[in-house]
């Protein structure tokens, strides 16, 4: 038996209060006078027998009334399963799931929950305990209406940990979760629950088709240029028409093509009519479900690789002999070259490679903006010593000792450097002994998570580090005619070409594209004289303010919207990130999901599924027949509290 109230059960000390009144209460005896005592005897012993009687049965049933009042408030169960084994509280725990997430928003926007709420007005009666909460965050409610649809992915940790870190599991003997949605994923996520019986009532979508993913070109696109871009493309099985797929950027339609149903990628044609970002956005027409009907992109069409260099002033001054060399070739770098002085002018937005030629001169906040930098794709080549920070960057454990030496250290080329970029002349500059190397900086050995050129020692000269999206090269001595020779040589300017363009470049267009979810990562320039706010433009229209940290970055987490997101100052468009649903969330639905042999309950029905939930309750209502009978004992007690005493005519 469980108690869905056992509070009351304290009151339980009540139901001696008639006892106590009949202990207490003085009996007032009737003086009657007699003609005659010999019947005395006789009479008194009757009329003690009678009170006896009737009292007792008054106190047994006024007794028995407080006692099923107690009861009753406390809203007793009979377990159906285990008999009558005592346990205070709910042992049923129903979680019902609502699949919230980008694939199933259609479905739950249509659908009618009403009979949802009777549902769990009938569970409640039956003693269970319900729980709401959407797949999207697996975040508890009390009410069925505080969910609502999101173009987000269903919660990816474990959903036992989720729940017990919201409600005591262990306070219930039996545990349930019904999950209400297309299918997708269910199988994989329920599985997972031991110990919890599992439902899923499928409410399938049909006639569908969407745009999975959309693989860019990448940097290095200019003005006027032509360029493709492929369009991974899933349908249905019940799909049996052609769709009309158009493309447009900055909002002005430039191509549209005919998808037939056996096409899985399409290639789309676009051109650069205007310099700047390229906003794009791809439409699919016409199918039932609208939700992954439309990817939109950020293309930066800048012209060439942007290469950023922090320089110490020398003479000669190398960079500008390089920058000159670069222009001079007509090569596709676009080189800016910048003072220490000038760092906060350093625009990271853009990606690319930045140059610094003296790591030591880099303070935390100019390493908190190039790890930001680096995880989003960008690559850092760095020179020299840059103390703990470059250690930590890099993955270095031990600490990098300074050697400096009168005659040049031997290098040689690692196999690992041919799949990265051509090596032709580097291999032949250090097979003649032309790079000379007199200053380096000596750690542990084998650190860097790639080396391209070794000392003959096998201490690295040259190699990188992954971080994230992006990667930190660094090479090991000084940018100066004390460290090296290397700023002289010819190859150089070659070298940071081929490290620019051997970066993926696709990485660099990811920083412009990202999920629903994802946190947005901005780096604005620092613009001394402007004070105006920085603002995002959301793809519904409303503008959130922005302030940078104290790395001058800006960080936006309320993603939660698919379209572009516009980082302004004043009327300037300072740079915009296209958010879109997970490529998982776009797949189109299948007919049927898979389950074969598992322990879950799956119905297209919910009649079906409230059966068998209800099936599996864990009590039956004692507490209305509780009330019954209190109302029955009270109508005996008024009748039998009103029936005088009399004395026995026939003695």
């Amino acid at each position: 038996m469980t108690f869905l109230n056992p509070f009351f059960l304290w009151f339980l000390p009540l139901i001696s209060v008639p006892i106590i009144i009949h202990l207490l209460a003085k009996r007032k005896s009737k003086l009657i006078e007699f003609p005659s005592l010999k019947f005395l005897k006789l009479l008194e012993q009757d009329a003690l027998r009678k009170f006896n009687v009737k009292q007792l049965i008054l106190l047994i049933i006024r007794t028995l009334m407080i006692l099923l009042i107690i009861l009753g408030f406390a809203r007793p169960g009979l377990e159906r399963s285990s008999g009558f084994r005592l346990n205070s509280g709910s042992i049923d725990l129903l979680v019902i799931a609502l699949d919230n997430t980008a694939s199933n928003r259609s479905n739950l926007q249509q659908s009618d929950k009403s009979w949802l709420h009777e549902f769990s007005a009938d569970l409640a009666a039956k003693g269970f305990k319900v729980a709401y909460c959407g797949l999207a965050d697996l975040q508890l409610k009390e009410s069925l209406d505080e969910i609502g649809a999101e173009f987000a992915d269903i919660y990816a940790e474990d959903f036992t940990n989720a729940f017990s870190s919201q409600i005591n599991l262990e306070q219930y003997e039996r545990k349930s979760l019904l999950w209400i949605g297309d299918g997708q994923d269910a199988r994989e996520h329920l599985e997972t629950l031991a110990g919890w019986k599992k439902y899923l009532l499928m409410q399938p979508v049909e006639n569908d088709a969407g745009i999975s993913l959309v693989k860019l070109p990448g940097q290095g696109i200019h003005l006027n240029d032509t360029y493709e871009m492929l369009v991974d493309i899933e349908h249905s099985p019940d799909i049996q028409e052609p769709l009309s797929l158009e493309l447009m950027i900055n909002e002005k339609r430039q191509n549209q093509v005919v998808v037939e149903v056996n096409q899985s990628s399409i290639v789309m044609t676009a051109r650069v009519e205007e310099g700047g970002y390229q906003s794009g956005r791809l439409m699919l027409a016409t199918d039932e479900a609208s939700y992954n009907n439309e990817r939109h992109f950020i293309l930066p069409a800048e012209g060439d690789i942007l290469v950023q260099v922090l320089r110490t002033r020398q003479i000669p001054d190398f960079w500008a002999i390089i920058e000159a060399s670069v222009e001079e070739q007509g090569l596709n770098l676009n080189i800016r070259v910048l003072d220490y002085s000038e760092i906060d002018n350093l625009d990271l937005s853009k990606g690319g490679t930045v140059i610094v030629d003296d790591a030591s001169l880099l303070v935390p906040y100019n390493w908190n903006r190039f790890k930001a930098f680096i995880a989003g794709g960008g690559q850092l080549i760095l020179f020299g010593n840059g103390g703990a920070s470059m250690a930590n960057m890099l993955g270095f454990q031990s600490q990098l000792v300074e050697e400096v030496s009168r005659f040049p250290l031997g290098l040689y080329l690692t196999g690992s450097t041919t799949t990265k970029f051509n090596t032709s002349p580097l291999k032949a500059l250090i097979e003649e002994n032309r790079l000379k190397v007199y200053k380096r900086f000596k750690s542990r050995g084998d650190e860097l998570g790639e080396t391209w050129v070794r000392f003959l020692d096998d201490q690295p000269f040259m190699g990188a580090s992954k971080l994230q999206e992006g990667r930190v090269v660094w090479i090991n001595t000084n940018f100066s005619m004390s460290g090296s020779n290397l700023p002289l040589l010819g190859i150089f300017p070659t070298l940071v070409i081929q490290l620019a363009q051997s970066q993926d470049l696709k990485t660099q267009t990811d920083m412009y594209n990202s999920n629903v979810g994802d946190t947005l990562h901005f780096y604005p320039l620092a613009q001394v004289n402007d004070n105006s706010p920085f603002s995002i433009q959301r793809p519904d229209g409303t503008i959130d303010y922005l302030s940078p940290d104290l790395d001058y970055t800006l960080h936006y987490p309320n993603t939660n919207l698919p379209g572009i997101y516009k980082l302004t100052r004043g009327r300037q468009v300072v740079q915009p990130i296209a958010v879109n649903i997970s490529s998982h969330e776009a797949q189109a639905h299948r007919t049927v999901y898979s389950f074969g042999e598992s322990d879950i309950f799956v119905s297209s029905k919910a009649s079906e599924i409230e059966t068998e939930v209800l099936e599996q309750g864990s009590s039956l209502a004692l507490w209305p027949f509780l009330f019954m009978m209190v109302f029955l004992l009270w109508l005996a007690e008024t009748y039998l509290s009103r029936i005088k005493a009399t004395w026995r005519q026939n003695v």
